[in-house]
C-alpha cells in the first residue's frame, strides 16, 4: 500500500515536471519567434531629385591630323633636317632636294623674259611713234593696226614669261620640303640620295594629337536618349585610360560629331568627341573609357545598384510598407550605370527602400527602421 502511493507520487511529480518544462519551452519559442519576426533595417525614403547622369562607353583615340609628307618636285634627296619622333612646327624645314636643275631653269626663264620684254618695249615705242603720224595722215592706218597687234602679242608673251618664271622660282622653293602642320614626326621613309618623284613618294608622316579625337559607337536607342535628354548642344565627356593601377590618364572634351545614319550590320551610330591632350599622354589608336554627360536637370526616382537584387522575375528591391512589413517590389529600369539606376516602374516617392543587407530578409517580416542618407553618391 505504501509502495503503491509512493509510485503514484513519483509518477505525478514526473508528469508535472514535463508539463512545466513544455510550457517554458513553448514560451521561450514564442519569445524567439517574436524576436525573429522583428528585424532592424536601414532605409532611405525616396523622392524625385536631379542627378548628374553620365553614360559609359568604350572608344578609340584618333589623331586630330595625320599628314603624309611628299615632295612637289622630282629630284635627288639631298639632306634631312629632323630627328625621328621629335615635335616639329608648321613650315619647319624637313628635307632638301637638289635644286641645281631648278635654279638653272629660273635663269633660263629670266633670260627669256628679259628678251621678250625688250621686244615688247620696241613694239610700244613703234606704236607711239606711228600714232601721231596716222592722225596727221602721214602714215597708213593699216601699219599702225599691225604695230598695235604686235604689241598685244608681245604683251601676252611677256605675261606668259612672268608666269613661267614664277613657277620656276616656286619649284626652287619646293626643293625645301617643310612641315605643313604642327605635330610629332615619324621616322624618315626614304634615305638620303634616293630620287624622289613629285607627289608620289611618301617621305615621312606628321601626327597632330593635341587635340585628339575619340571615336565610339552607341546603340541607336542610346543616341536617341542622348539627343532627347542632353542639357548641352555638345555634351561634355571624360576620357579615362588606365594603363595600370599606378598610371591612369584622365582628360576632358566634348562631342563634336554624331552620324546621321545607323550601321545596318551593328545597329550602332558613329559618334566622335574632341578632347584635350596638352601633355600628349594619350597616343592615337589607344582604347579608352568614355563618360558622356547627359543632364542634371530632370528629376527622377533612382536607387543605388548596391540595393537591387535579382530573382526569376528580374530586378527588385525590398521596401518597408506602411504596416512596417518588408515587401518585395519588382522593378522596370529606365537607365543604369555604375552609380545609379533610374526606375520607370515599381517605386514612387515616399517608398522606404531597404539599403542595408537584404540577403537574409523575407516578405512579411516586421521591420524596425532607421532612416539614412541617400546612398547614391555622385
Amino acid at each position: 500500500m505504501y509502495l503503491s502511493k509512493r509510485i503514484t507520487v513519483l509518477i505525478f511529480t514526473f508528469i508535472l515536471a514535463i508539463f512545466i518544462t513544455a510550457c517554458q519551452d513553448k514560451k521561450q519559442n514564442q519569445n524567439t519567434e517574436e524576436k525573429v519576426k522583428t528585424v532592424k533595417v536601414d532605409v532611405h525614403t525616396l523622392k524625385k531629385q536631379t542627378y548628374p547622369i553620365w553614360v559609359n562607353f568604350s572608344g578609340k583615340t584618333q589623331a586630330y591630323k595625320n599628314v603624309a609628307i611628299t615632295s612637289r618636285v622630282t629630284g635627288e634627296l639631298e639632306n634631312r633636317h629632323f630627328e625621328a619622333g621629335e615635335f616639329v612646327k608648321k613650315d619647319q624645314l624637313l628635307f632638301k632636294i637638289d635644286d641645281t636643275k631648278y635654279k638653272n631653269i629660273v635663269e633660263q626663264k629670266q633670260a627669256t623674259l628679259e628678251k621678250d620684254k625688250a621686244s615688247l618695249n620696241l613694239a610700244i615705242a613703234n606704236v607711239k611713234r606711228y600714232t601721231p603720224l596716222v592722225k596727221k595722215g602721214l602714215a597708213p592706218k593699216e601699219k599702225l593696226d599691225q604695230l598695235i597687234a604686235e604689241q598685244k602679242q608681245l604683251k601676252a608673251v611677256v605675261d606668259a614669261d612672268f608666269a613661267a618664271l614664277k613657277q620656276a622660282k616656286l619649284d626652287v622653293e619646293y626643293t625645301l620640303i617643310k612641315a605643313t602642320i604642327d605635330g610629332v614626326i615619324g621616322k624618315p621613309l626614304v634615305d638620303i640620295g634616293n630620287m624622289i618623284n613629285a607627289s608620289s613618294t611618301e617621305l615621312a608622316k606628321i601626327v597632330q594629337s593635341n587635340p585628339l579625337y575619340v571615336n565610339f559607337n552607341p546603340s541607336t536607342d542610346e543616341v536617341s536618349l542622348i539627343k532627347k535628354y542632353k542639357s548641352e548642344n555638345q555634351p561634355k565627356v571624360e576620357v579615362i585610360q588606365s594603363q595600370n593601377e599606378y598610371n591612369t590618364v584622365k582628360t576632358t572634351g566634348h562631342v563634336d560629331f554624331i552620324d546621321n545614319v545607323t550601321s545596318e550590320t551593328t545597329g550602332t551610330v558613329a559618334m566622335r568627341a574632341i578632347i584635350n591632350n596638352d601633355e600628349n599622354l594619350l597616343l592615337p589608336g589607344t582604347f579608352v573609357e568614355i563618360n558622356l554627360f547627359i543632364t542634371d536637370k530632370i528629376p527622377v526616382i533612382a536607387v543605388s545598384p548596391n540595393n537591387i537584387g535579382q530573382n526569376q522575375l528580374g530586378s527588385y528591391v525590398l521596401v518597408v510598407n506602411e504596416n512596417n512589413k518588408i515587401e518585395t517590389r519588382q522593378l522596370e529600369l529606365n537607365y543604369s550605370n555604375k552609380d545609379l539606376i533610374i526606375i520607370s516602374k515599381g517605386l514612387k516617392e515616399g517608398d522606404k527602400v531597404i539599403v542595408s543587407d537584404i540577403t537574409k530578409l523575407r516578405n512579411g517580416v516586421t521591420a524596425e527602421t532607421t532612416e539614412v542618407a541617400n546612398p547614391i553618391k555622385l
